[in-house]
């Protein structure tokens, strides 16, 4: 009978071992899903991110490109000014000379 107790004790000990040990796995497996989630998110982040980056990388080459055109744009404004200075400079002195009777 003691050896009976004995065994019985034993037996209960392997058995609460076992779902311990059982719990752990699950607890392990667990954890390993939680970790794969994660992965999963910081990937979509990480893709997100990389999206927001092209887009940016977009948005500021169509500022160059405006900035470019703008910069043209000042650059022929600045040439039509220069050139209409001297053409006005030139007709009011052709004017002037013309109304006293000279010729230049």
């Amino acid at each position: 009978m003691h050896l009976e107790v004995d065994y019985m004790s034993m037996h209960g000990v392997v058995e609460g071992a076992a779902d311990y040990s059982d719990l752990m796995l699950e607890a392990a497996k667990a954890k390993r899903k939680v970790c794969e989630a994660q992965k999963h998110l910081a990937d979509c982040i990480l893709e997100h991110q990389t999206t927001l980056l092209n887009l940016w990388r977009q948005r500021a080459e169509a500022a160059k490109s405006r900035l470019l055109t703008a910069d043209l744009n000042v650059g022929c404004m600045h040439m039509e000014c220069k050139k209409d200075g001297i053409a006005a400079f030139t007709h009011s002195e052709f004017m002037a000379a013309k109304t006293r009777g000279s010729t230049i």
